[in-house]
C-alpha cells in the first residue's frame, strides 16, 4: 500500500476520520475487531455538540441522522437539598438546540453504511491489529483476518480503538487516574412528557443526567462511588425507580419503568509521551474522561478534524513535522478539557464538609451572570 492510512477501530471517531480524508488519501483500511452489525441495536446515549455537529455535516452525514435525533433545548440544573439551580436555553446563545441525543446504534450504522458508498475505503470487520514495525523507515503491521495472519505497509497508523489493548511493537506512555466512581446508564420512562428539557442533578452521592431521548423517555446516566452504585444495581426495577425517585425527586414526575441497567468504572487517562513511529492516536486512545460534562465523543471527534487538518494531502503523511503540529494542536485543548472535567467532578462529585451550599450558591450565581454561561455553553459546544 502506497500513500495509505490504517485506521484502527471503527467506532465513530474512527469512521468519521475515515470519511474526513476520502477526498485526500488513496487508500484507507480500517480495521474493527467486532463485526460489523454488533452494535446497530445498542441503544447507549451519546451527546452530540453543536461543533460535532458541523463535522458530521462536513462528512455529509448530518442529514441521514433525521428521525434519530433528540435535540437538547434546554438544560435544568440543581442541587439536591438547595434552592440553587441554572437553566440554559438554545434560543438565548441563538442555536436551535444546545446538544443532541442519539443512540449508538443508530449513528454507528448511518456512518458504516456512508462509509460503505466511499470507494478509497476497505472496512475489515472482526479484524485484530497484531504487531506494528518501524524498521528500515517502512511502517510494516501484521493483522489478523478471518483467522488468518496478513500484513501490509502502510505511511500513517491511526489508533481509535480506545486504547484498551497493547499492540506489540508500540509504545505509549500514559497518566491514569482512577475516579473510585462508576457511572449507571439506562433508559426511564415517566408520567410526564420530556419536552427536550435536560436535566442535571447533583446530591450527596453523586451527579445524575436525565437525557431527552426519543418516544418521550429519557437516558439516565447515574454516576457515584462504585461500592453505592454497584448496591443500587442490584436492587430489582421497582426498589431501583423508588430509590431513584428519592435521589432525583419529582420535577419530573413519577419514573415508571427503566430498562436494562449498565454500569462501568470511571477513569481518567491521558497521553504523556507519543510514540516515536508514524502513529497517530485519537478518540479514547488518546483520552478518556468523566461523563459529567459529556466531552468524550465530542472531544474525540475534535481530534478527527484535527489530524485530517493537518493532512494536507497523500504527500505529508510520512513526515514528523505533520504528527508534532497536530500533537501540538491537541495537547493544548485535551489539557483544558481534563481540567475543566476534573473541576467539575471536585465540585459536583463530593460530599465535603459545607460543599452543598457552595453549589448550590455556585449555580445561582452562574444565572446572574449570563458572560459566563455564554463561555460554558460554547466550552461544551466546541471544547474552546
Amino acid at each position: 500500500m502506497n500513500n495509505s492510512i490504517v485506521i484502527v477501530g471503527g467506532g465513530p471517531v474512527g469512521i468519521i476520520f475515515a470519511l474526513l480524508n476520502k477526498s485526500k488519501i488513496s487508500k484507507i483500511l480500517l480495521l474493527e475487531s467486532n463485526s460489523e452489525i454488533k452494535t446497530h441495536h445498542d441503544k447507549r446515549a451519546l451527546a452530540l455538540s453543536n461543533g460535532t455537529k458541523f463535522i458530521l455535516e462536513k462528512i455529509d452525514v448530518w442529514k441521514d441522522l433525521e428521525g434519530m435525533l433528540t435535540p437538547i433545548k434546554k438544560i435544568h440544573t440543581s442541587q439536591k437539598g438547595t434552592f440553587g439551580r441554572s437553566l440554559m436555553e438554545a434560543e438565548d446563545y441563538d442555536q436551535e438546540a444546545l446538544g443532541y441525543i442519539i443512540s449508538y446504534g443508530d449513528l454507528i450504522s448511518v456512518l458504516q453504511k456512508k462509509m460503505s458508498n466511499s470507494e478509497n475505503i476497505k472496512a475489515l470487520y472482526q479484524s485484530e491489529l497484531l504487531s506494528f514495525n518501524n524498521s528500515n523507515k517502512k511502517q510494516s503491521l501484521i493483522y489478523k483476518y478471518k483467522s488468518k495472519e496478513k500484513s501490509l505497509n502502510c505511511d500513517l497508523l491511526v489508533l481509535a480503538d480506545g486504547g484498551g489493548k497493547e499492540i506489540n511493537g508500540i509504545a505509549i506512555k500514559r497518566a491514569n487516574k482512577s475516579f473510585e466512581h462508576s457511572a449507571l446508564v439506562t433508559h426511564i420512562e415517566t408520567d410526564i412528557p420530556h419536552s427536550n428539557i435536560a436535566y442535571e442533578r447533583f446530591t450527596n452521592m453523586g451527579p445524575m443526567a436525565l437525557l431527552p431521548n426519543l418516544h418521550g423517555q429519557y437516558s439516565l446516566v447515574w454516576t457515584g462511588p462504585s461500592d453505592r452504585i454497584k448496591k443500587i444495581n442490584q436492587l430489582d426495577d421497582a426498589m431501583f425507580l423508588i430509590e431513584l425517585q428519592a435521589h432525583f425527586g419529582d420535577r419530573i414526575g413519577i419514573f415508571k419503568t427503566c430498562k436494562k441497567r449498565i454500569t462501568f468504572p470511571l477513569k481518567q487517562s491521558s497521553i504523556t509521551e507519543h510514540p516515536k513511529e508514524n502513529i497517530a492516536i485519537i478518540g479514547n486512545s488518546a483520552q478518556t474522561m468523566h461523563p459529567v460534562a459529556g466531552q468524550g465523543l465530542n472531544t474525540g471527534v475534535r481530534d478527527a478534524l484535527v489530524l485530517s487538518d493537518c493532512i494536507k494531502n497523500d504527500n505529508n503523511l510520512e513526515t514528523k513535522l505533520m504528527l508534532n503540529e497536530f500533537n501540538l494542536l491537541r495537547k493544548k485543548e485535551t489539557k483544558n478539557i481534563l481540567r475543566f472535567t476534573d473541576l467539575l467532578v471536585m465540585l459536583f462529585s463530593n460530599n465535603f464538609v459545607g460543599i452543598n451550599k457552595l453549589r448550590g450558591m455556585a449555580l445561582s450565581l452562574l444565572d446572574l451572570a449570563p458572560p459566563i454561561k455564554k463561555k460554558f455553553v460554547r466550552k461544551m459546544s466546541y471544547g474552546k
